[in-house]
């Protein structure tokens, strides 16, 4: 995408945005030269102190979070420690490791937990999906019953040395398919009766999509607060793209969904899958499901793997695609106060700066 690390400076002024926003997402869609097997890495970058970071470094922001698709022609790679392209030094990778399957990890400085009871690393058919190339380290451990639960929230007190669970701001549920909607229900049921218990006083979020009627929704009124994520992904060929309940649901079903979630006092959203489908599309769609949420979309960077080429649209092989993305979105949404969360999206559109605003929060699991 871009031709040279410092380009991304050049282009940050013609869109009036950081130029940290430029390279990242070029990051994002171009993978990383790695020296090892892996389909998939994550790791912590500190950048250097050069004008591509000056935006970062007069915030005090100097930890970023990433990750991504093994590329080995990628004009990033990662050397000795360090994040390097065209010979230009980006900043320092730490934590550097295959990105895994599992099933619990923490995000915002551990003030987030994220739960896949269900293995995601056992739920295929969506084409654009990146679980397939990940290792599975997600198989072994229970956390769909009451028991694996309680066994599993002792073992993470004791990790981090804390008496309850009254820390964290959030316990999401991201996972692979349940099986049935009553399952889901119910399991978001006990989760929040166990979790009570343990002193946790922050929002279940619920991402996926096996929860789609009244009825079901209308049960989760007992949690408090709740948020529904819609994993929508994309609006066109979703025959093609999507596994098969997924593909099942329409955007009239998504917005009945959204719409009941709503009326139940529940934060709503969706996610989406930038890259797929034309900006037109994007545009037109994020338009009509607009009146049905009240939390910022998770729109996640479309990232390829081996054998997903053909899935990227033409026009988002060009930076200016995710540029245009960017303000389309952001005229839509600044006169709410629904933003992006860095915490919540590593592959994201959005780093520093939405329009005009900072966007302050941890960016570091």
């Amino acid at each position: 995408m871009l031709t040279t690390p410092s380009e991304a400076i050049s282009i940050s002024k013609i869109y009036t945005v950081p130029p940290e926003d430029v390279l990242f997402l070029d990051f994002s869609i171009c993978g990383v030269a790695v020296n090892f097997p892996y389909a998939r890495v994550r790791f912590e970058l500190t950048p250097e102190y050069n004008p591509l970071f000056k935006t970062s470094f007069s915030k005090g922001i100097n930890k970023y979070f990433f990750a991504l698709p093994s590329n080995p022609n990628s004009p990033y790679r990662i050397e000795n420690g360090q994040l390097v392209a065209k010979r230009e030094i980006i900043g320092k990778v730490r934590y550097f490791s295959s990105d895994t399957c599992d099933s619990s990890y923490p995000r915002r400085n551990g003030t987030v937990l994220n739960l896949n009871p269900i293995p995601k690393s056992q739920c295929h058919g969506c084409k654009f999906c990146h679980t397939l190339v990940q290792d599975a380290k997600d198989i072994n451990e229970d956390l769909q019953s009451k028991t694996g639960l309680e066994y599993f929230i002792e073992r993470w007190l004791e990790k981090y040395d804390i008496p309850d669970l009254s820390y964290l701001i959030q316990v999401a549920i991201v996972t692979g398919c349940f099986g049935g909607e009553a399952r889901v229900v119910q399991y978001l049921k006990d989760l929040a009766t166990i979790l009570n218990e343990y002193g946790f006083n922050g929002e279940i979020l619920y991402y996926g999509s096996e929860i789609t009627t009244e009825g079901a929704l209308n049960e989760l009124k007992e949690i408090k607060p709740f948020t529904l994520c819609l994993s929508l992904e994309c609006f066109e060929n979703r025959e093609r793209m999507l596994r098969s309940h997924k593909r099942k649901i329409t955007i009239a079903d998504s917005k009945n969904i959204l719409h009941q979630a709503k009326k139940n006092g529940f934060n709503t959203t969706f996610s989406y899958i930038l890259g797929l489908e034309s900006l037109t599309s994007m545009r037109t769609l994020f338009t009509e499901l607009f009146p049905y949420i009240n939390r910022f979309p998770i729109i996640n960077i479309f990232q390829i793997h081996k054998g997903q080429e053909k899935l990227r649209c033409q026009e988002a092989w060009k930076i200016d695609y995710y540029m245009d993305a960017r303000r389309i979105l952001e005229k839509m949404f600044i006169n709410t106060n629904m933003r992006p969360r860095p915490w919540e999206n590593y592959r994201s559109l959005w780093y520093l700066k939405f329009d005009g605003e900072w966007l302050d929060d941890i960016r570091t699991p």
